[in-house]
């Protein structure tokens, strides 16, 4: 898998469909909060977030629909309050995912409990701590979740 900060040379493998906030930060970034979203449609449906301003801090992401069509998000209502959620619609939920250098694909894992939610007509977002944390784990395993459709 190729490195964000490394293929930027490379302008046109990469895609930026957004550039969004998350005023909190993540959790263990608490001061990084502008962010972009990239896409390579080589690597979809994997992507990156990147700090605008720290290029070095960037995560693989992914949509949970994408692995696991029973993953259900249940987000306190404070928060639901604070992202000016009316509905599911306005909502993009990002999991982070793991991988070890040198690894494999097949031994990723992704947060399920920790999810990156944000609001999409805002662009805002915070990563939030699922109500629902105890159906699932922050390690979940990528080819687990795989779900047939």
């Amino acid at each position: 898998m190729k490195v964000a900060t490394e293929a930027q040379s490379n302008k046109e493998v990469w895609i930026k469909p957004a550039e969004f906030k998350l005023p909190q930060g993540l959790i263990g970034f608490p001061d990084v909060t502008d962010f972009e979203l990239l896409a390579n449609t080589d690597e979809l449906p994997f992507m990156w977030i990147r700090s605008i301003e720290r290029h070095e801090v960037g995560f693989i992401v992914i949509e949970p629909s994408e692995i696991l069509d029973s993953y259900e998000v249940e987000i306190p209502d404070d928060d639901i309050a604070a992202l000016d959620i009316k509905s599911e619609a306005d909502t993009l939920v990002l999991n982070i995912v793991t991988l070890k250098d040198g690894d494999p694909i097949e031994s990723a894992t992704v947060n399920l409990i920790g999810p990156i939610v944000l609001n999409r007509h805002t662009m805002e977002g915070k990563q939030v701590v699922i109500l629902n944390n105890h159906k699932f784990s922050a390690r979940h395993p990528i080819m687990e979740g795989v779900e047939e459709n």
